[in-house]
């Protein structure tokens, strides 16, 4: 090989390596902030269902059903599109639920395989459904749901009894209202 030669193959190789070189300082970042970008919204899909599975877990013996539970039930479609068989089930208890005569045993029996399917999707692999179906109340707030129907319940009373009498007033005159001395 020639110098001339050998001087053109060392140019050759130099201008490969600038390439090379500017290719990396541009891709690498690129190549950093799509992995960044994806792994972030992969975890979000993720936290999502963690949360909405949560959720529906943390309130799922409550009566009446907490509005945090039902706003879940009515994300189920869009946090786990991608998961035919959980949106399949939740399709299955919601018509349960709109019938007019709920049948509770298979309402409460499909809830329970949806929230299983849920708990297979994120990761809680070894939760049976007997764990699901265990739940613990405090014998304090079964006392004081109790104590709230009662008001409740005494409210409405007073509130017909003053609607009735206002609705038929009596004929009351202002000395019947006037102070006695």
């Amino acid at each position: 090989m020639t110098s001339d030669e050998l001087a053109q193959a060392q140019l050759f190789w130099a201008q490969a390596q600038l390439w090379v070189t500017a290719a990396a300082i541009f891709l690498g970042p690129l190549a950093g902030v799509i992995f960044t970008v994806w792994f972030q919204n992969r975890k979000e899909k993720r936290d999502q269902k963690s949360r909405l599975f949560l959720t529906l877990m943390a309130h799922r013996k409550a009566i009446p059903p907490t509005i945090e539970a039902v706003n879940s039930l009515n994300v189920i479609d869009v946090v786990f599109a991608d998961n035919k068989h959980v949106v399949t089930l939740w399709h299955e208890y919601y018509d349960l639920l709109s019938q007019t005569e709920v049948n509770w045993h298979l309402a409460d029996a499909k809830f329970l395989d949806l929230i299983w399917a849920m708990a297979k999707v994120v990761g809680c692999k070894n939760l049976s459904q007997t764990d699901i179906s265990k739940f613990y109340t405090p014998m304090a707030h079964s006392t004081q749901t109790q104590m709230n129907q009662q008001i409740q319940v005494a409210l409405l009373g007073m509130l017909h009894a003053v609607q009735t009498s206002a609705a038929n007033p009596t004929s009351t005159t202002s000395k019947d209202i006037s102070p006695q001395t």
